[in-house]
């Protein structure tokens, strides 16, 4: 299963079948929330609190972005008033 397929799954367990996985992908590649409409993307807002980054950095790997467009989604969810991911900055740190 793709990590998309995975960040997907586990965003909509509280809410049913919202996110896919090609709502996740589009958001890797534009560095920004780009899912298909305005309720899958306040979902995946908060992704890098609900997501290992382990899992988020496969999920790049996988879209074939690079890490900074991933910090760029971070920043984008960040500048929607999500709250900061201590997990993500270490990790995105560590991998600079």
């Amino acid at each position: 299963m793709s990590a998309a397929s995975l960040i997907a799954n586990h965003m909509n367990v509280p809410y049913g079948k919202i996110v896919s996985e090609e709502d996740v992908a589009a958001s890797f590649r534009h560095g920004r929330l780009s899912a298909s409409n305005l309720e899958a993307n306040a979902i995946l807002a908060f992704f890098f609190n609900e997501i290992e980054p382990s899992l988020i950095i496969r999920c790049a790997r996988e879209v074939g972005v690079s890490l900074q467009t991933a910090n760029a989604l971070y920043k984008d969810t960040l500048v929607r008033g999500c709250c900061a991911s201590p997990s993500w900055e270490e990790a995105f740190g560590a991998c600079a």
